[in-house]
């Protein structure tokens, strides 16, 4: 276990190419595969609901960036910073329509004052990223890059997921419960990413935050089949 640094990134050569990290690239591909795993479950849900569509769209953004991702880390050497950009963007896109997904359930005034402010918030965090890009040099510290996207989540997730699925388990279906529980399970890959904390050179920190995506993104789907199934049995 090594605290505080990082362990030297994994080098190896594939088809004359010099790769790094094939942990990275790995857990980011289980990501992608969960996420279409999930979204081809979706047929049986009713997506012309708002809900539904938005975390339809979450899951298809949030795993093709993530494998974009994990490219980026394979192929580093050769795409430099440039590979982590898109990847990120789409990270911040993909909040949003969470974000979207859980206003739509409510009934009160503040819906639309809620929407337009999570507009502005994902322009104003997607200006910030390309600000970061074009004037921040990286080189030293390439973490200050997923800074931006980072706190564009922990906002969006704090709120949305944890007091409004709180809010909804009360109000509309027990399963949002699960919606609070996914942010609880983001607290130790915060941990473990704040204070690099790495288990094993194939395990690192990163690995650590890509298996609680995983467990994240199940726990979505739970929330969201639970809804899904109670709507349908009122039509």
């Amino acid at each position: 276990m090594l605290i505080g640094k990082d362990f030297d990134k994994i080098e190896f050569s594939f088809l004359g190419l010099d790769l790094l990290e094939p942990n990275a690239f790995i857990g980011d591909l289980i990501i992608l595969i969960t996420a279409l795993f999930l979204l081809s479950k979706f047929r049986n849900f009713d997506e012309s609901n708002p809900f539904i569509k938005n975390w339809r769209y979450f899951f298809l953004l949030f795993g093709s960036g993530m494998f974009l991702g994990g490219v980026g880390h394979l192929m580093f050497n050769y795409l430099g910073f440039y590979g982590k950009y898109i990847p990120w963007l789409m990270g911040i896109c993909a909040v949003y329509f969470i974000e979207k997904a859980m206003i739509s359930l409510l009934k009160n005034n503040y819906k639309s004052l809620l929407n337009k402010l999570i507009l502005f918030k994902l322009f104003l965090f997607i200006s910030l990223e390309i600000f970061v890009f074009c004037f921040v040099d990286m080189s030293e510290d390439h973490s200050i890059g997923l800074r931006v996207p980072a706190i564009n989540s922990t906002i969006g997730f704090i709120f949305f997921l944890g007091f409004l699925g709180y809010k909804f388990s009360k109000e509309i279906d027990k399963s949002f419960i699960f919606f609070l529980y996914s942010v609880l399970l983001m607290i130790p890959s915060g941990l473990f990413i704040t204070y690099k904390i790495n288990i094993y050179p194939w395990f690192d920190k990163n690995d650590f935050g890509h298996l609680t995506l995983v467990i994240t993104m199940l726990l979505f789907y739970k929330g969201i089949k639970s809804y899904s199934n109670k709507i349908l049995s009122q039509h």
